[in-house]
């Protein structure tokens, strides 16, 4: 048998749950909701035979009636877009211009061929306004005149948005000039909430599956990579409103396995390393991978090594390999710990091996598979996607088999309505053949699962291999990152407490790691250099850190929060409306990173916003500004700095030091 859903969707138990919570009818309420329906239905079908007697032509329309009647039904049942409902300052006031635009171009009885809100941009400046808008253009060219002139009779007839102070002509642009004070104020009012830019509960259950380091190797900085993205991923998709469920998935079977266990077997048996136990097997594997190119006949006992470890019958072999795998297994946690990276679901490939055979002879059954050589295969040149191997000749697994039992465990036991797979890019074939192969068993979920890829990270000198030994570890990134950490604080904080020395340097080592691999996007190689790793200043994560807490330590020294109603809200400086202009795209950026799966959309935002505090705060006072409003301001400004600045660390998955 092919793969099989639930009967039962999985957005019909939401829906019904979201019922409950709003109001629980009683059972009369629910039995009188379901008859009048089907009552309905009998009375328009009788009404409708009756019409069909009439004439042909009449039968014909009544069946154009009733085809229109199910499209807009089968319309009904699709999944509900995003809704957007919170306040977001920036897209509203941009609103405001969209809607005036359509309005004077409705009175001009003008009709661009493209959509309105295309048009409208930012300039480079905002002191050549907030937004522009360039549908003259496009007018210009259908109607083959010049765009100056589209805008000048736009600029003449269009009414003045009421967030606008001004609106003029740029060349052949439409420029618009936000009030200023009423822009700080809308945009203040929102940023000085602690969970500004958070979405309300939105449909649908995410799967984000990432890390899975192998056990019986080390924890890379590859793996840090990976497992940075898809824990900053899950807390953007939290934060957008959906139900996550963070899933790990280790390889603890297979060709790597086999070969630290025969190494460990035949050379260093009855060894137990006092720590970093994990660690110690991936120099194991590193030892075996060079003693089998170095005498090809090992080759031979490896194999045998796999095949007992398939079928299971060698019970020492199968103590030896639950022993081994707890050692990987435990020093991750510790891992994980660090990172603050807790996981809700672990899967493990030997789960997977059983039932994904199982899936295979079923497919074979089904002929959706065949044997070609021994080996069973999914041919996809049609596609152009080659050859999809799913059982070798000798019968043992591979990653396509026990990905199919994954996919369907995933949907089937955790009830998700999305499956993100965080891997490599080198696993790009596999996700796009996996995804293929379970179209062709009728799997309704395929369309559901993602493949996020994200690129390698590279040592100047070449590529990074554990088969070679030539990775950098996590254990040895984390030191020297911790060393130069905690050089700097003891330089800025001669006479704190060790212990807190030390706290403060862990919290900047991680965080500089960890932005390390979010600032980038996933589509791009990460050339590792040491150091720019551990510089403190420019695009890093101790820059973001420092900000936020200098903005803090601002606030600690406020006796009275001011109440923004009371305040009469001034024309900001530059530097001031700089930052306005940059909290106020906050719930924005926090979309946009949501729906590309894409963190280092909140790591590039981060920055800028660091820049601009950091810019405001060289120039202006706070706590000593003699205006009182002005002063007021000021302490609401830096407020919502912090509080936006500490959601983006969140997302970030960085903390936020006590001192620097």
């Amino acid at each position: 048998m092919v793969i099989k859903n639930k009967k039962k969707s999985i957005k019909k138990k939401k829906m019904v749950k979201k019922a409950k919570t709003v109001k629980k009818p009683s059972k009369k309420a629910k039995v009188s909701r379901k008859r009048p329906v089907k009552k309905a239905v009998k009375v328009k079908k009788k009404s409708v035979m009756k019409k069909l007697a009439k004439t042909k032509a009449v039968k014909k329309s009544v069946k154009k009636k009733l085809a229109k009647t199910k499209a807009v039904k089968k319309e009904e049942e699709k999944p509900e877009k995003e809704e957007i409902l919170i306040p977001d300052p920036w897209m509203e006031a941009r609103e405001e211009v969209v809607e005036a635009v359509k309005e004077v171009l409705k009175k001009l009885k003008l009709k661009p061929q493209m959509e309105v809100e295309r048009t409208i941009e930012e300039p480079p400046s905002y002191k050549m306004g907030d937004l522009a808008c360039s549908v003259s253009f496009p007018l210009g060219k259908l109607k083959r005149k010049s765009p100056r002139e589209f805008a000048e009779k736009i600029l003449a007839n269009i009414k003045k948005p009421k967030s606008c102070t001004k609106v003029k002509l740029a060349g052949a642009y439409v420029n618009f000039f936000f009030k200023k004070d009423l822009f700080m104020g809308n945009v203040l009012k929102e940023s000085i909430k602690t969970d500004y830019g958070k979405n309300l509960p939105q449909q649908g259950k995410v799967m984000v599956e990432y890390s899975q380091a192998n056990t019986h190797k080390a924890f890379h900085i590859g793996h840090l990579r990976g497992t940075s993205l898809g824990e900053s991923l899950s807390r953007v998709l939290r934060y957008s409103g959906y139900e996550v469920v963070r899933a790990n998935y280790p390889g603890d079977v297979g060709a790597h396995v086999a070969k630290v266990l025969w190494c460990y077997r035949k050379f260093h048996d009855g060894e137990v390393p006092r720590e970093n136990k994990g660690e110690w097997l991936g120099k194991l594997y590193t030892e075996a991978c060079e003693k089998v190119d170095q005498y090809p006949d090992y080759k031979g006992e490896v194999e045998e090594v796999l095949r007992n470890l398939e079928d299971g019958t060698d019970e020492e072999l199968m103590e030896l390999w639950n022993e081994t795998r707890q050692w990987s297994i435990s020093d991750f946690k510790k891992i994980y710990e660090d990172l603050e990276t807790k996981f809700d679901v672990w899967f493990f490939e030997s789960q997977m091996e059983k039932p994904g055979k199982e899936i295979v002879q079923d497919i074979l059954k089904e002929k959706i598979a065949k044997k070609s050589d021994g080996a069973i295969i999914i041919n996809m040149e049609k596609e152009k996607l080659g050859i999809f191997l799913l059982l070798r000749s000798d019968g043992t697994a591979l990653y396509s088999t026990k990905d199919l039992a994954l996919a369907k465990t995933k949907f089937e036991d955790y009830e998700i309505d999305r499956s993100i797979y965080i891997t490599g890019s080198e696993q790009r074939l596999h996700f796009q053949q996996l995804f293929n192969a379970l179209k062709k068993m009728g799997f309704k979920n395929a369309d559901n699962c993602k493949h996020i890829p994200y690129d390698l990270v590279t040592l100047a000198e070449g590529k990074m291999s554990s088969r070679e030994g030539t990775s950098i570890l996590y254990s040895e990134m984390k030191r020297r990152m911790f060393e130069k950490a905690l050089e700097e604080v003891m330089l800025r904080n001669p006479d704190m407490d060790p212990s807190m020395q030390r706290n403060i340097a862990s919290d900047i080592s991680i965080g500089a790691m960890k932005f390390q691999m979010l600032n980038i996007g996933n589509n791009k190689t990460i050339f590792f250099d040491w150091e720019r790793s551990l510089e403190f200043e420019g695009e890093t994560g101790p820059y973001l850190q420092y900000a936020a807490v200098r903005s803090m330590h601002i606030l600690e020294d406020v006796k009275k929060f001011p109440d923004l109603a009371k305040i009469e809200m001034k024309v900001p400086n530059d530097e001031e409306y700089e930052i306005i202009k940059h909290l106020s795209k906050f719930p924005m950026t926090v979309r946009e990173a949501s729906k590309n799966y894409r963190p280092d959309i909140i790591a590039n935002y981060s920055i800028h916003l660091a820049e601009k505090f950091n810019s405001f705060y060289a120039q202006h006072p706070v706590l000593k500004e003699k205006d009182k409003d002005v002063r007021k301001a000021r302490i609401l400004l830096v407020q919502s700095v912090y509080n936006t600045l500490g959601r983006c660390l969140f997302l970030l998955g960085i903390k936020i030091p006590e001192r620097m």
